[in-house]
């Protein structure tokens, strides 16, 4: 009698193991979004109160000492913005940008080249979110840096695994 070895023939619709670890990622990342989103929305205020009360001890600690431009810019930006009603605008921004990134992470676990396209638009709705609540000052574009470098990292090991996708 003889036996024959079993090879699994790979004939599409099969996730490779990179593509399954980026999405558990964006499945921590976009969650653990989602739930700050929803509670920087329900403490807006206390969040407005903790960190006006931080800001002010800053100031007090640097009046009189000479400041860089981009330190004055700073605190000049979050003055300026720290208030519930922009706390919560922001809060949901990010809870839309989370969702379209779980949504297309979900799509793309199950190799559904439209998630790749949904997840763009919830790195667009994240970069653009801070420069349309802020500004383009400092805070508005850090905020946006940051957020872009991780989005375009995402998005270039996704569109990598684009081919396993239908």
């Amino acid at each position: 009698m003889e036996t024959q070895d079993y090879q699994p023939q790979n004939t599409g619709g099969v996730r490779s193991t990179f593509l399954t670890v980026i999405c558990v990622l964006t499945f921590i990342g976009s969650g653990w979004g989602v739930c700050k989103a929803v509670r920087e929305y329900a403490q807006a205020d206390t969040i407005v109160a903790m960190t006006s009360a931080k800001l002010e001890d800053a100031q007090d600690k640097l009046d009189g000492k000479e400041q860089p431009g981009f330190v004055k810019g700073i605190f000049s930006s979050l003055a300026t913005n720290l208030n519930a009603a922009n706390i919560r605008q922001q809060a949901i921004l990010s809870l839309v940008s989370c969702l379209l990134t779980l949504g297309g992470a979900v799509m793309m676990w199950n190799l559904k080249k439209a998630g790749f396209y949904l997840y763009i638009a919830g790195t667009i709705v994240l970069v653009v979110a801070p420069i349309i609540m802020m500004g383009t000052g400092v805070i508005g574009l850090i905020g946006s840096g940051m957020s872009a470098l991780i989005g375009v990292v995402f998005i270039v090991m996704y569109g990598a695994n684009l081919k396993d996708m239908r």
